[in-house]
């Protein structure tokens, strides 16, 4: 025997309450994300217009907001067999897909119909078909269908034949379309659908969707709206042929996007860039843009709307902030606003973009791909960005620097050092010029030591100004000199240690087989290389250029052709005139390790010419020379002017001079054994100057600074051997 109730058939039902978590608790509180639903069935609709008014902006007046375009509009059958079908997938209906414009369709899950109901109680649907675009599909001509939905009726009830439905009220089925002033007014509403009246007009038509007795506890603000608008679609801003206006007032860049720095190399919203990838088998293109934001002019730039918005058939699908999990950038990702727009993630056979279209599942096949070069790029954008910000920023700090009230002057490298140092700080004043003037003042101030170099000059102006009865305040302001000379005596031996590790640098250089050339650059740049004694000379060019006129080498001694084919021999040499007091040119000669370890007797006679030429023209200076090579070759040197120097010597000397300089600085400093410069000593003069150091044990007379070299040649010590 069977039970009636093994006779029924198995039914899925849908409960009412889908409308509750489709509508209210999908979209509730978020009334622009609502308004954006209704203008993608718009754009779907193949509306040209779209007017959104705003209402309730008056003290006591509930907020209400009309939306209304001028597109196909829906018939009685499209009303009943397609609108009132929740989940309806329109791109499974072909005629769907014909609109006169041919554009894709926003609309996917058949849902946004409820998003209204996420904001209002009420929800009224008018629709007039339209007659210019579907002329040819129209029996009856143009009529007027009016429904209105009750939010409390759709979630309690069900429909009087059993099932789990609900019919909305109708005002209006099929009425003629010259009754519509008349029922508006009925039901006192005649200016709130004016210009849907005139979108009827001479055979037109389209949708309003009016939400009232809405739970917005203030009005919608037109600003916010139109930025809304323009963040979350892109054909709003690029599709000549659909136009949105908000209170009468067209969506643009302006609303929609904040103030951008000029930077550009990554296009703009009407100019993107193009990319392909491969998703699966096939290739799939790409169009985006990135820029900046300006946060200078963008004070409130709230960090949420920062990032990549990834857009499908014009219809944002992940929206920001999204940074494709990029971690440890985020000092400037915090600036960055990006368009990506992947039309085909919206035409996979997987659904893969959320109900409320804030984020893209980005764990599949289809999606991957998109991720991984969005990840890939991410960085290279902000990279970018970081070093043209970090330009425009040391830009601006030359110009503080040179344009300072005080004038002060500092050399090329100088300037481009400080300004390096204050591109650092400058942007975190934003527009404070005061404070941007004070840190240009004090920083310049403190890099050329002028407080100091002022505390100084007044201790030597008082010791000079004292008497011979005053022996007492002369040993304490002796005291107080020495004490304010430390500063700078600190700062030259961090100088030296520097130029040490330049040494031995150096020296690691010739092992290596440099070329001669690479010496000679880095000598004329910086002669202490070759010692400490020959830092105040520089290259001078026109004795080069002389030289060079001048020296004509016989013929017949081959050996010395300079312009032989070979160019073997041809002479490579730096000269350093003394700019100083002007009376003395020294000329090096050097022999880097491609030539022949030995030196020649020629190279010798060479290096005389070039004193005979130079001693012709300026009769009234001491010229000297000096050889430089790997071997003395055993002749002998019997020009007093030149001296034979071989790598080895040179090298030495020089450190071990620098060294001592050292040694000297710190014995007179003093410095505790925490002072920071040791630590600056150690890490730039390396294991060598420290050893160096402990061997020159004039210096233990300070206990505290032997030990404090211990420890810190030991942590270098330490350091390179990890590094090694």
């Amino acid at each position: 025997m069977t039970n009636e109730s093994d006779t029924k058939p198995f039914i899925l039902d849908y409960s009412n309450r889908v409308v509750e978590h489709l509508g209210i608790k999908l979209y509730q509180n978020m009334p622009t994300n609502v308004v954006a639903e209704y203008v993608s069935n718009c754009w779907d609709a193949d509306a040209s217009n779209v007017h959104i008014d705003l209402k309730g902006s008056t003290a006591g007046e509930t907020p209400q907001i009309i939306i209304i375009d001028d597109g196909m509009g829906m018939t009685r059958d499209e009303l009943t067999d397609s609108f009132l079908i929740i989940g309806r997938n329109r791109r499974s209906d072909a005629k769907e897909n014909t609109a006169i414009r041919k554009r894709p369709l926003m609309g996917r899950k058949g849902i946004g119909k409820l998003a209204g109901f996420g904001i209002a109680n009420t929800l009224d649907v008018l629709s007039v078909p339209n007659e210019k675009l579907r002329s040819s599909d129209l029996k009856d001509g143009q009529k007027v269908y009016w429904l209105r939905f009750h939010l409390d009726k759709m979630v309690a009830g069900t429909s009087s034949g059993g099932r789990t439905g609900y019919e909305p009220e109708v005002i209006a089925d099929g009425l003629e379309l010259s009754h519509l002033p008349t029922l508006c007014n009925d039901h006192g509403v005649s200016d709130i659908y004016k210009d849907f009246q005139e979108n009827c007009s001479n055979g037109g038509g389209g949708v309003c969707i009016h939400l009232h007795d809405t739970t917005l506890k203030r009005p919608i603000s037109p600003e916010v709206l139109l930025k809304s608008l323009g963040r979350r679609f892109t054909v709003t801003l690029l599709d000549p042929d659909f136009k949105v206006l908000v209170n009468g007032k067209s969506v643009t860049p302006e609303d929609a996007f904040p103030a951008f720095y000029d930077f550009t190399p990554l296009g703009s919203y009407n100019q993107s860039l193009t990319a392909s990838i491969s998703v699966g088998s096939a290739a799939k293109d790409l169009k985006y843009w990135v820029r900046f934001v300006d946060i200078t002019k963008e004070k409130n730039w709230p960090t949420d709307r920062a990032g990549i918005g990834v857009y499908s058939h014009g219809k944002i699908a992940q929206d920001r902030p999204f940074f494709f999990d990029i971690k440890g950038k985020e000092i400037y990702s915090r600036y960055i606003y990006g368009v990506v727009e992947a039309d085909w993630l919206d035409e996979l056979d997987d659904d893969v973009v959320s109900t409320d279209r804030r984020s893209v599942h980005w764990d599949t096949d289809w999606t991957e791909p998109l991720f991984e070069w969005g990840k890939a790029n991410f960085s290279k954008w902000v990279d970018e960005f970081r070093k043209w910000k970090q330009d425009q920023a040391v830009a601006e700090a030359k110009d503080k620097i040179k344009n300072q009230p005080s004038r002060r002057r500092l050399s090329a490298p100088e300037e481009e050092a400080l300004a390096d140092l204050l591109s650092q700080v400058i942007p975190n004043l934003g527009d404070d010029e005061v404070a941007i003037g004070e840190a240009v003042e004090s920083l310049t101030s403190a890099w050329i030591h002028e407080p100091m170099r002022k505390i100084t000059k007044e201790l030597w102006t008082k010791v000079f100004a004292l008497t011979y009865r005053e022996a007492n305040q002369f040993a304490v302001l002796i005291d107080q000199l020495q004490k304010s000379l430390l500063p700078e005596a600190m700062g030259l031996a961090v100088t030296m240690a520097q130029r040490v590790s330049a040494i031995t640098a150096m020296h690691n250089m010739i092992k290596l087989d440099k070329t001669e050339t690479d010496l000679q650059r880095l000598i004329e740049k910086f002669p202490w290389l070759l010692g400490p004694q020959w830092d105040m000379l520089s290259a001078n060019q026109s004795i080069k250029t002389l030289v060079k006129t001048k020296f004509k080498p016989n013929p017949d001694d081959g050996e010395w052709n300079a312009f032989s084919d070979s160019g073997r021999l041809r002479p490579d040499f730096v000269f350093l005139s003394d700019v100083g007091t002007r009376n003395e040119i020294v000329v090096f000669e050097i022999k880097g390790p491609e030539c022949d370890k030995t030196l020649l007797r020629s190279e010798y006679k060479q290096l005389g010419r070039y004193l005979d030429i130079i001693e012709g023209v300026y009769t009234n200076l001491d010229i000297k020379g000096v050889l430089i090579g790997h071997d003395r070759g055993g002749f002998k040197a019997p020009d007093e002017r030149i001296k034979i120097l071989l790598w080895s010597e040179v090298l030495d000397s020089a450190r071990a001079l620098h060294v001592s300089y050292l040694e000297s600085l710190l014995k007179a400093s003093h410095p505790d054994a925490d002072d920071a410069r040791l630590k600056q000593i150690s890490d730039f003069g390396g294991a060598e100057t420290m050893e160096l150091l402990q061997r020159l044990r004039s210096i233990t007379d300070s206990e505290i600074l032997v030990q404090a070299l211990e420890e810190q040649s030991a942590t270098s010590g330490s350091q390179s051997v990890q590094t090694g």
